[in-house]
């Protein structure tokens, strides 16, 4: 337990450091270094990234497999699970905190967070990051679904998750709280489900 409490400790002061320090100097040198290049990728993993894909194809595989392999399509469930959950947290949070967007620093000098402002209007839903959180839950949870694939999953998740800097959809803090949440979320799923595999 204090292991753990130790980690928490460590990410949340990595986060605070990230918002102090790290989050407008680098926001505003990636607007200063933008390409049209480093925008398409950035736009290209942004749809890449998005939920709707992880789930629909969970849903397939969860009804190919049922049957004939119900292990596997617990390890499924656990991936639908992990990337739903995790998805309508960081929406929760994203509604409570109100952070502005990247944009709205650059363009506005706006950086004052509205917290319990419950605005659902997308250039206040910075913290977290959303597809962050997917990203990292892709890379957990279908880790445990391809251990022979887990370098792809973790590169795919990792690259999800950086996207969002590429394109100054996020702020570096964003992304690491939206990682976070996603494994923390993943991990968590995943060890209900094996206990449940097991039963």
């Amino acid at each position: 337990m204090s292991r753990q409490l130790l980690l928490a400790a460590i990410a949340a002061l990595t986060i605070v450091a990230s918002i102090i320090w790290m989050d407008q100097p680098l926001a505003m040198w990636i607007e200063a270094h933008q390409t049209e290049w480093l925008s398409n990728v950035g736009s290209w993993l942004e749809e890449a990234g998005k939920s709707h894909w992880v789930l629909i194809y969970c849903i397939i595989m969860i009804a190919i497999t049922w049957r004939s392999t119900r292990s596997i399509a617990y390890k499924f469930l656990a991936l639908f699970a992990s990337v739903a959950a995790s998805g309508i947290l960081a929406n929760l949070i994203k509604v409570i905190v109100c952070r502005p967007r990247p944009p709205l620093f650059i363009q506005q000098g706006i950086t004052q967070w509205n917290v319990f402002g419950f605005q659902i209007e997308y250039i206040w839903n910075s913290f977290p990051s959303g597809h962050a959180t997917t990203g990292l839950a892709i890379a957990i949870s279908g880790s445990a679904i391809y251990p022979h694939l887990r370098w792809l999953f973790w590169s795919i998740g990792i690259a999800i998750a950086l996207g969002r800097l590429a394109i100054n959809a996020h702020y570096l803090s964003d992304v690491i709280a939206g990682g976070l949440l996603g494994a923390v979320v993943a991990l968590v799923v995943n060890v209900i489900l094996v206990k449940k595999i097991r039963v």
